[in-house]
């Protein structure tokens, strides 16, 4: 499972938080060490208490309410995921049901590697390890073979196969038998997004590649991600990874 490090916090004997609703356009993974951590999902007016050795994940763009009903002990480890793999699709929104043995571990791990000075590829190891272990252990402790629909699997590879041209929904939807409502029904269901948002997510994944592996001018990878204009290109790159695709290209190549 690949993903991108963006931040990492440890919060120690925290008894309030100054901003108590929080809204982050990336995933996050809240690990309480000791104290209680109330949340409170504003979509779905769902609340729910973190206590110690609990686990929480928060799907991008998702509004809570928080506070702290004892002191409290935690990490924030917020990250860039890469959505369609099956490890990280099997993780519903709020605590992660692992065996105690394997939630002990994971919060081993994670307190030598916050010891350590450069620890952003450990970290990243350890949040993917968190996935593995849900997918093999959450839940029914089922492995599931299948992470989505056949419809699914093949909007998702027309859309690879095609991240240069233009993408037509009703288009896609009759591709795989479905209805534009049906299409959009199936990919929130199965991957927490909606087709048009998981294009737009694969073709500034590919916009990255490029940049980092390729001398392509920004147009010409403008171009090849499905793009006509360079500017509606450059706006949808800065609003998803923070920086501009020169920005980015300067800070990572540098």
């Amino acid at each position: 499972m690949q993903l991108e490090l963006i931040n990492q916090t440890y919060l120690e004997e925290r008894t309030e938080f100054k901003q108590r609703t929080i809204k982050r356009k990336w995933d996050i993974l809240i690990l309480v060490v000791e104290g209680e951590y109330s949340v409170r999902v504003s979509e779905t007016q769902c609340s729910l208490v973190l206590q110690k050795n609990d686990i929480m994940f928060l799907p991008a763009n998702m509004e809570i309410e928080r506070g702290i009903l004892s002191p409290l002990t935690c990490y924030h480890l917020t990250f860039c995921p890469q959505a369609e793999h099956p490890f990280y699709l099997a993780a519903s929104a709020g605590k992660l049901n692992l065996p105690n043995e394997q939630r002990a571990a994971i919060f081993q791990m994670l307190k030598h590697a916050f010891d350590l000075p450069d620890n952003r590829e450990l970290l990243t190891h350890i949040i993917s390890h968190v996935f593995a272990e849900n997918y093999l252990f959450g839940n029914d402790k089922a492995v599931k073979s299948k992470p989505f629909s056949d419809e699914v699997e093949h909007a998702i590879r027309y859309m690879r196969r095609n991240l240069d041209k233009k993408i037509d929904m009703d288009e896609l939807a009759e591709r795989v038998f479905l209805s534009h409502s049906g299409l959009i029904w199936k990919f929130r269901q199965e991957l927490n997004t909606t087709p048009s948002n998981y294009l737009k997510i694969l073709r500034l994944r590919y916009a990255k590649q490029l940049l980092l592996n390729y001398s392509y001018s920004i147009t010409e990878i403008s171009e090849m991600c499905g793009y006509a204009n360079p500017y509606y290109f450059t706006n949808a790159f800065h609003g998803f990874f923070g920086m501009s695709p020169s920005e980015f290209r300067k800070h990572y190549l540098k």
